[in-house]
């Protein structure tokens, strides 16, 4: 549920809520609903964590609804009628798992600054609600992300201690009136570009140095190499079998190498490019850690920080820094007019937190996740 900033409406609206049309193509009359979904986010985005940097674009909002294999993906939306026709005004966006977490839905709500206040977001929330416990599932997840200036007054605190949200965010005060308690923060982060070629290159150097002969680096972009696929997709699985959860009750999702391909032709239709570099451990030819960076040219700005994973077994040879480093090396080279990257992080991971603090990323808002019964 991401509903961060309370901005009252100037007058009060006629609003309705409806299913989506799934066009056919982005160019379909009918697409008018995604294209709104996107011009929704971009301005929550705008209004709530200062950047529409992260709102999809129509075409990703229709290849996500097309990509139902791995997580099956269900959309309401709240919408004014104006004299041009429909505006969505409102968006809930429900994630049920295929192979795994059966019992679990996971649940995103975004209203218009200009239009909270009027009952939209408790609609929505109510309508996930009822749509979980019709597919049979027991537990919800509420995601509320949240801007980099924290509002003032009383902070909420995970049971862990680790990390804080405003109370007083709307996403938050939703998010405990449905009886729903948080479970782990995460924080955002930036970094503004260029990252300096010569900090680069000594990062680079100094973790080269510390892993020594016994690991050696590959950079690749899509398709993922046939000789690595298998490989990579196991680290995405113990990426997800590790990963710090706080008191999130979830299963590690299924990855395996038909994953990496269907994400691989998703990405393609979304018109999605990435960079990914990997160390190999040299005496066993075995992957050990990889990370990738992800970008739309649609969106020249601003690229996205994806997975990074080094295997619990090689941990200590800074091999997190040297595939970093070498990976923004590359972005660099592919990509030199962007001015922004994001990545996230548990504030339960100190490790990876402060490879990315010491390669000049600030924090920039994060997300609390919230959880609890249906």
């Amino acid at each position: 549920m991401t509903s961060t900033s309370a901005v009252p409406a100037p007058t009060t609206s006629a609003w309705r809520l409806m299913d989506p049309p799934h066009p056919s193509s982005i160019d379909d009359p009918d697409a008018w609903a995604y294209r709104g979904i996107a011009e929704l986010h971009a301005a929550v985005g705008t209004a709530d964590l200062g950047s529409p940097d992260d709102a999809p674009t129509p075409l990703g909002v229709l290849v996500t609804m097309n990509n139902q294999d791995y997580r099956r993906r269900l959309r309401q939306v709240a919408v004014v009628d104006e004299p041009e026709g429909p505006r969505v005004v409102g968006s809930a966006l429900l994630n049920l798992f295929v192979r795994s977490n059966q019992e679990l839905a996971v649940g995103f709500v975004v209203v218009h600054p200009e239009y909270r206040r009027q009952g939209i977001g408790t609609a929505l929330a109510d309508w996930l609600r009822g749509t979980a416990r019709a597919e049979g599932r027991t537990s919800v997840l509420a995601p509320v992300d949240f801007g980099p200036e924290r509002a003032d007054g009383e902070a909420l605190v995970p049971a862990s201690g680790i990390g804080e949200v405003s109370a007083g965010l709307p996403g938050v005060r939703l998010a405990q009136k449905l009886g729903l308690t948080l479970q782990l923060v995460e924080r955002r982060s930036r970094v503004d570009l260029p990252v300096l070629p010569e900090a680069v290159s000594r990062f680079e150097a100094e973790a080269r140095a510390a892993a020594g002969e016994a690991y050696r680096v590959h950079t690749w972009s899509a398709p993922t190499p046939e000789e690595w696929i298998g490989q990579f997709a196991a680290l995405e699985q113990a990426l997800a079998d590790d990963e710090p959860r706080g008191g999130i009750t979830i299963e590690s999702d299924v990855w395996d190498i038909d994953r990496i391909r269907t994400e691989e032709l998703a990405m393609a239709a979304k018109g999605d490019q990435y960079v990914v570099t990997a160390a190999e451990h040299v005496a066993t030819g075995e992957l050990v850690a990889m990370t990738m960076l992800q970008w739309n040219d649609e969106k020249p700005d601003f690229t996205d920080q994806q997975a990074t994973v080094v295997l619990k077994a090689h941990r200590g040879h800074r091999l997190g820094m040297l595939i970093k480093a070498v990976n923004l090396r590359e972005h660099a080279r592919l990509r030199p007019a962007a001015q922004r990257i994001y990545t996230w992080n548990n504030e339960e991971n100190p490790h990876m937190l402060a490879i990315n603090i010491a390669l000049g990323f600030a924090p920039a808002g994060g997300s609390a996740e919230f959880q609890g019964p249906l």
